[in-house]
């Protein structure tokens, strides 16, 4: 046999034995998972609930409640009672991962009395969950513009270990300062609308008064009063309605007449774009009651609705109307919502 015959199977030989030993290293190699049952919150995102606190002149509105399921990963070989507990260490570390400036919201206004639940044996949930609220009372005390709640897996009693990953869930509460409640159904408005407008009249902010006022509280869309358009390019009036007496006003309803130039009337297609209001009780001092636009009003009939947090006592309603699409516009009906 040839030397250069003899190299070869030699080589042959060796690869064989490198492949054979790679082959018997593989079979023997495993990649071996956590082997604890982790504890989790069960979310089908990221485990963060949002709650918004409205405050308003006459009252603190809205609701913090995040409720938060518990799930194991494999089913439970005994009862396991869970805890968590509200963790503000873990603020600022959320804030610089997300670029956020939530402040830690004020000692003594969470109520946190619910948070154990217990996965029952061979199941992999609980039926209850962890459960943390803010009540309407403390809302007040809600000052800064967003606050974060973090709640946290503290412990395990039972079987599995809390997850490190999804152990920690989110409250993010935010704050506002407004009165107009946008985007109410006309279903759904608050308090009741007013049937007797006898006693209600109503000016220009640039002189005179409005004549034909009784046409506002008519029934009939295709009437109105022929808005004076001095305002906004002749786009927009102001008017002040004085109701009398004193009114806790919660709502409004409102309908836009278009007259066109060709004679026309589609009093169904055209509405008011922008709202601002003010409202007095003398009728000289004035306090900002908000704005509104068009898509804040909720439209159903030929009339925009528009509700507001809470029923302000008022005897001046001071509103200037924009009419967006063209100055040949007035208003047909004007109706007032009120709470006792």
């Amino acid at each position: 046999m040839k030397i250069s015959n003899i190299k070869y199977i030699a080589l042959g030989i060796i690869a064989a034995a490198l492949s054979f030993q790679a082959c018997s290293d593989d079979e023997h190699y495993d990649v071996v998972g956590n082997p604890n049952n982790l504890v989790y919150f069960k979310t089908m995102g990221d485990a963060v609930t949002t709650c918004t606190v409205t405050h308003t002149p006459v009252g603190d509105f809205g609701e913090v409640n995040a409720k938060f399921s518990v799930a194991i990963q494999r089913a439970a070989s005994r009862d396991t009672k869970v805890t968590a507990v509200i963790d503000n260490s873990l603020i600022n570390d959320y804030n610089t991962q997300h670029n956020t400036e939530y402040k830690t919201v004020p000692e003594g206004v969470v109520d946190a009395q619910k948070l154990s639940v217990t996965i029952a044996k061979d199941t992999v949930g609980s039926k209850e969950q962890i459960e943390v609220s803010i009540p309407s009372s403390a809302f007040a005390q809600l000052t800064e513009q967003a606050y974060l709640l973090p709640v946290r897996l503290s412990s395990v009693e039972g079987d599995g270990t809390a997850s490190g990953q999804r152990g920690t869930a989110y409250v993010i509460v935010n704050t506002q300062t407004k009165l107009v409640h946008a985007g109410v159904a006309a279903g759904d408005m608050p308090g009741t609308l007013m049937s007797d407008y006898s006693g209600v009249t109503a000016s220009y902010t640039a002189g005179g008064t409005v004549d034909d006022i009784a046409q506002l509280f008519d029934g009939n869309l295709e009437n109105g009063t022929a808005l004076r358009t001095d305002e906004q390019d002749g786009k927009g009036t102001t008017l002040v309605f004085d109701f009398g007496t004193e009114q806790n006003v919660i709502g409004l309803r409102m309908a836009r007449y278009y007259k066109s130039y060709w004679g026309g009337y589609w009093f169904d297609e055209y509405y008011f774009s922008h709202l601002d209001m003010q409202y007095s009780a003398d009728g000289s001092t004035w306090n900002d009651m908000g704005s509104a636009d068009e898509a804040d009003m909720v439209k159903s009939g030929g009339y925009q609705y528009l509700a507001l947090y809470g029923a302000v006592p008022m005897r001046y309603l001071k509103i200037q109307f924009t009419s967006g699409s063209s100055s040949v516009s007035s208003l047909a009906e004007l109706g007032i919502y009120t709470q006792q």
